[in-house]
Formats: C-alpha cells, structure tokens, sequence
C-alpha cells in the first residue's frame, strides 16, 4: 500500500529520526547537522539480493564520500537482531540501521507499490536472481532470519521481500534535502561514486548550508 505520507520536498528539512544501529548505538540524523552531509538509503535491507549488491557498490564508493564530507545511512525494513545476526562481525562500514515496521519509510513517502502481483513479483524476481547468481545461501539464510519467529503474520506483511520502494535523499549540514531519488523494487541505485558526484553537485563546498 502507498504511503498516507507526503513525500519531503527538495529544499526543506529532512524529517529527523533516532533508530539503533546494527553497530551499535543510536544514529540521529540531528546530530549530524553542521558537520556532515548525509545520504539516507531506504533500501529492502538485507533480505534483497539485489541491495546486497548495492551494498557493495555504496561500500566500494565510500572512502571517496567521506572526503566529501558525507555519510551514509542505510535504512532496512528488517529485524535488529536478525541483521546483526546476518552481518554477524561484518557490518557495512556506513550505519545501517532497522525500520521493521516500516514507519519511517512511510515518514519519508515512501511505500509498498501495493498490488498483492507487485509484491508476488517482486519476490519472484529477487529469489530468481538470488538461485542464478551463486547466491542462494545468503538469500534463504537472510529470509529465515527476518521472518521465521513468533511474529511470522506481521513479519510476512513487512518483509523486505514485497514490492517496496527504495528511496535515496540527500541531506546536506543544515539539514536540508538537496536531492531526492525514488525507484521501484527491484531498480537499482546508484553507486558511491555516483553519489559523491551528487554531493558535489548538490551540496558544494562553501554553498550555504554545505
């Protein structure tokens, strides 16, 4: 189901959070006001196969955003300790933090593009690639993981694996969305060095707020 939400606009505040980190500890966007961009990724998390390549790519591009001045926060519809058991002593090197609920998601527009054949689709297409790419392990481990418990009703309907939007909006150090990109399920995002060229571009060194 689409988002109730009005998606946040270029040009005004990002809506603030505070969520655990698979690190540890809590990463509020606040905090990163007059001191850092910051590039905020809703992504399917890691029951994806298709973000776990995305994964790759923002890691590989990371080192060049961090001279950028820029950070970046993933966020995942997953299960805290179910991604802290999945990234077990290899996390991202980026916060990646669990919106299970998927609440923040819908803060920030963003929402299942809601037919039951989307979602169906959707999952086809991310197990079919997950079997034809040598990735069969991570991907049934990773679904196991976030939605084989007690709450396996709700999980289902808020797993990863339905056809949910990404989202990637930049932020710049007064707090400001600079640029705002929203793709489908299965579209991909663009890499670290993609995204380091979007800070310079939208968050320049000595603009306002930059």
């Amino acid at each position: 189901m689409a988002s109730d939400h009005e998606p946040p606009v270029v040009g005004h505040p990002a809506p603030l959070f505070s969520l655990t980190s698979v690190q540890g500890g809590t990463v509020d966007l606040a905090t990163y006001r007059g001191r850092s961009n910051v590039v905020v990724w809703f992504s399917r998390g890691f029951t994806c196969p298709f973000c776990r390549v995305y994964m790759d790519g923002m890691t590989e591009g990371y080192e060049g955003l961090r001279e950028a001045g820029t950070e970046i926060i993933q966020v995942g519809p997953n299960l805290l300790q179910a991604a802290r058991t999945f990234f077990g002593h290899s996390p991202t090197p980026y916060p990646f933090v669990c919106d299970p609920d998927k609440r923040l998601f819908a803060v920030y527009g963003l929402g299942d593009r809601g037919a039951l054949e989307a979602a169906t689709r959707s999952a086809v297409v991310s197990f079919s690639y997950a079997f034809t790419h040598g990735d069969t392990g991570p991907q049934l481990r990773g679904a196991w993981l976030d939605v084989m418990n007690r709450n396996f009703v709700r999980r289902l309907h808020h797993h990863a694996m339905t056809a949910l939007e990404q989202g990637i909006f930049l932020v710049d150090r007064s707090g400001v969305i600079r640029h705002r990109t929203v793709v489908g399920p299965t579209e991909p995002v663009p890499r670290g060095e993609s995204l380091a060229e979007m800070v310079h571009t939208y968050c320049p060194a000595g603009a306002p707020g930059a």
